[in-house]
C-alpha cells in the first residue's frame, strides 16, 4: 500500500506516554465505535423481524379464520406475504451468528499468522498453546498491533455484511409496502 505523501519515519516513532496514551484511546474509541454498530445493527434487524413475523401471523391467521379473502385480493396478500418473508430472512441474516473455526497449527503460530481476539481462532488451542501464543503477542509490539489491525479490520468486515444484508431487508420491507398498497387500491376498484 503507497505511503501518504506527508509521511515520514519519525511519524512512526513513538511520542512517549502521550502518544501510548492518544494510541490506547484511538483503540478504545475504534473498538466502541464498532460495538456500538454491530449492536445498532442487530436491533434494527430484530425490529424488522418483529413487525414482519407479527405482519405474516397476522395475515395467515386471518387467511385461516376467514377461510381467506376475496379472490381478487389474492396477488396482493402474496405480495405483500412474499415482502414480509423475504424482508424477515435478509434480517435473520444480519443477526445470525457466523462462526468460521481455524484450526491453528504450530508452524502457523511460529510465523505469527494469527489473531487470538476472537474466539473461533483459539477455540481448538489447548490451554497451554493458548496462553503460550497471548504470551508471544504481548511481548511483541508488532504482532500485537498486527493482532489488533486484524481484528478490527475482521469486525469492519462483518460489519459490512451485516448493513448490506440490513439495507436489503429494510428496501424489501418499504418498497414492498408501497406495493402491495397500490395493488390493493387497484384490485379493490376493480
Amino acid at each position: 500500500m503507497p505511503r501518504p505523501s506527508n509521511y515520514s519515519e519519525s511519524a512512526r516513532k513513538p511520542l512517549g506516554e502521550f502518544h501510548d496514551t492518544g494510541v490506547n484511546g484511538y483503540f478504545r474509541v475504534l473498538s466502541n465505535n464498532l460495538n456500538t454498530q454491530n449492536n445498532l445493527a442487530d436491533n434494527k434487524a430484530n425490529i424488522i423481524i418483529s413487525i414482519s413475523t407479527v405482519l405474516l401471523t397476522i395475515i395467515i391467521s386471518s387467511l385461516a379464520k376467514n377461510g381467506g379473502y376475496q379472490e381478487k385480493f389474492h396477488l396482493p396478500i402474496l405480495f405483500l406475504m412474499a415482502t414480509s418473508l423475504i424482508s424477515t430472512i435478509f434480517a435473520i441474516l444480519v443477526t445470525r451468528p457466523t462462526i468460521r473455526k481455524v484450526d491453528i497449527t504450530q508452524e502457523y503460530l511460529d510465523k505469527k499468522g494469527t489473531t487470538l481476539f476472537f474466539f473461533g481462532n483459539f477455540s481448538s488451542l489447548s490451554r497451554e498453546d493458548f496462553e503460550d501464543t497471548m504470551l508471544t503477542i504481548v511481548k511483541d509490539d508488532e504482532y500485537l498491533f498486527r493482532s489488533i489491525f486484524a481484528d478490527f479490520y475482521g469486525q469492519g468486515k462483518v460489519l459490512d455484511r451485516k448493513y448490506r444484508y440490513l439495507s436489503y431487508s429494510y428496501n424489501t420491507f418499504l418498497y414492498g409496502m408501497i406495493i402491495s398498497v397500490i395493488l390493493f387500491a387497484i384490485f379493490s376498484f376493480v
